[in-house]
């Protein structure tokens, strides 16, 4: 991150705060001459690279001395291009830009980071290094996941976010904030205006060259060995959500998109999810009960009708809840886990960064490759994200971004149901296919959910009846899967000739030659009585609605029920 450091300044007057003097007629200058290549994806040590475990020497630019508060400043090649852009445009209206850092290395990162963690240590303010840890990373990153590491992103003019709103800052602050995408940059740690909740506190000196550091974020988010080690209070880094929240956790408006000029690259779902997953794997995994009174002290909670003291901590009582989501005891997992999460959520005592946790760590447990053996991890983290969409259906919280994300997710899920196990004595409900028809129905409710959202919902609907692997569902879960398609269809988000299309998919006896053949296999019985069961659902919602309003389902159920006999 941007911490002061005095080595890296000019003078005491920049280590306050205030701006550095600077030419009062910036130097114009030939652009430096930049090395080959797109870094990183060409360079072969990706995880050297990431980390700024690097000579700058060798593969990054030198800043030149009159655009930097001292000299021996190093930065990647396209982005000292591009801030040498933004200065002179910026000097042309009368506003000097001065960088204050550039480049660190790993080793520089971890002198700012011992540091502090020696003298908070010292304290003995903080009990458990991850406290301690996460105090530090309000503004300092440790050491191997700072974006100082890459060369891309700038610390300019000043390191105190008052400074900015001085009559000599806050020139600089309204022409970056006006005029620094124009040149590729953007404000990675922007204020907490509902829309960034994780991650380091606000910086406004901290600007980002978004079409190369989107690389870099890439290559980072898929690096296998990009857990930060190697330093002192490196023990803490299992326990924080470091990559999903700190490295993650900017401004969305600085994730590069395929509309963005230049040649940077986005990170698609499957790369968060990683992500997400990698992270939960280096956890220090939380046990539903922690010791031999947990459970009759979670039995007692629910029979006084999860009731909770006015000092309650929210957060901790839903992470406590969500580790129990796994528990192959039913009456934990079901009737205190999720029945305890859902009166809560219901409740509405949760604010957003706490949902925007539990969601975090429900994807986690949802995600294809996440560890199950027992079968109920997964289907139980659908249920329980069925209710977090509805606290944004009741109340929005969410981004339009981490909506569509929660819509692929939830898609994903439901296309990827093998274990169609639904209730079993002694064992409870697993239910995991209607379990994700649950979390699409509540998804299609959400009036911020639009066309687009809904094709891959309905996508994966019919998708999941199509496996050939699906026995005969007989626990309601055609039905269930028909509700978000009805919800959908009723606000006008799907059109009959796309059901009708879907519906005949479903309707093709293929591979059998003809749906008679099916009355000799056990396996082709029970998709015939999937797709009948879909389509009765479909038709009889309909006939009972009197607007009208699903009449563009009629058509292809009708014809579908025909067609299987």
């Amino acid at each position: 991150m941007s911490a002061a450091v005095a080595q890296d300044l000019s003078s005491s007057a920049s280590e306050a705060g205030v701006a550095l003097e600077a030419e009062a007629e910036p130097e114009e200058r030939p652009a430096p001459s930049y090395p080959p290549g797109a870094l990183p994806d060409a360079y072969p040590d990706k995880a050297k690279l990431l980390r700024g475990d690097i000579d700058p020497r060798e593969l990054l630019v030198e800043v030149p001395e009159s655009w930097a508060s001292h000299p021996g400043m190093y930065a990647e090649a396209e982005a000292l291009q591009a801030f040498g852009k933004m200065r002179a445009a910026a000097a042309r209206e009368g506003v000097e830009l001065l960088i204050l850092s550039a480049f660190r290395s790993f080793n520089h990162q971890r002198w700012i980071w011992e540091a502090k963690w020696r003298e908070r240590y010292k304290s003995g303010a903080f009990e458990a290094p991850r406290d301690l840890a996460t105090h530090i990373m309000r503004y300092s990153s440790m050491p191997g996941t700072s974006r100082h590491h890459w060369g891309t992103d700038f610390d300019i003019n000043a390191l105190n976010n008052r400074w900015f709103d001085t009559p000599e800052g806050k020139p600089v602050y309204d022409w970056m904030k006006a005029h620094a995408a124009e040149y590729g940059f953007c404000e990675v740690y922007s204020a907490r205006d509902g829309r960034r909740q994780t991650g380091y506190e606000p910086e406004r000196w901290h600007w980002s060259y978004i079409p190369t550091a989107s690389r870099y974020l890439a290559a980072y988010v898929e690096a296998r060995d990009a857990q930060p080690r190697g330093f002192e209070g490196d023990v803490a880094a299992p326990q924080i959500n470091w990559l999903t929240d700190y490295v993650l956790g900017i401004n969305p408006d600085c994730l590069w998109t395929a509309s963005d000029a230049g040649k940077g690259r986005e990170l698609p779902l499957v790369l968060l999810r990683a992500a997400i997953e990698a992270e939960q794997a280096a956890r220090v995994e939380q046990l539903c009960l922690r010791d031999e009174g947990t459970r009759d002290e979670l039995l007692a909670w629910r029979a006084r009708g999860f009731e909770l003291e006015e000092d309650a901590d929210i957060a901790a009582r839903l992470m406590h809840l969500e580790n129990c989501l796994g528990e192959p005891d039913p009456v934990l997992r079901d009737e205190v886990a999720y029945s305890g999460i859902a009166h809560i959520l219901r409740d509405g005592v949760a604010d957003d960064e706490t949902l925007r946790a539990l969601k975090g760590e429900l994807l986690v447990r949802m995600a294809a490759d996440a560890a199950d053996p027992d079968g109920f991890s997964k289907p139980f983290a659908a249920l329980v994200l069925s209710e977090v969409a509805r606290t944004d259906r009741i109340s929005p919280w969410m981004s339009s971004g981490e909506r569509r994300m929660l819509v692929a997710a939830g898609a994903a899920y439901v296309r990827s149901v093998r274990d169609y196990r639904g209730f079993i004595e002694g064992e409870g409900w697993r239910h995991g296919l209607a379990h994700g028809a649950d979390l699409l129905m509540q998804l299609s409710l959400n009036e911020e959910i639009g066309e687009g959202e809904a094709i891959v919902m309905a996508r994966a609907i019919f998708e999941a009846l199509m496996a050939e692997e699906a026995p005969a569902l007989v626990f309601d879960e055609p039905a269930r899967l028909a509700r978000p398609l009805i919800i959908l269809t009723r606000r006008g988000l799907l059109n009959e000739a796309q059901l009708s299309a879907w519906l005949d998919m479903l309707a093709d006896p293929a591979p059998l030659e003809s749906w008679q053949a099916a009355f000799g296999s056990e396996e082709a019985l029970a998709r015939r009585h999937n797709v009948r069961a879909f389509a009765s659902a479909l038709l009889i919602a309909a006939s009972e609605e009197e607007d009208g309003a699903l009449d563009a389902v009629k058509p292809g159920a009708t014809r579908l029920l025909a067609s299987v006999p």
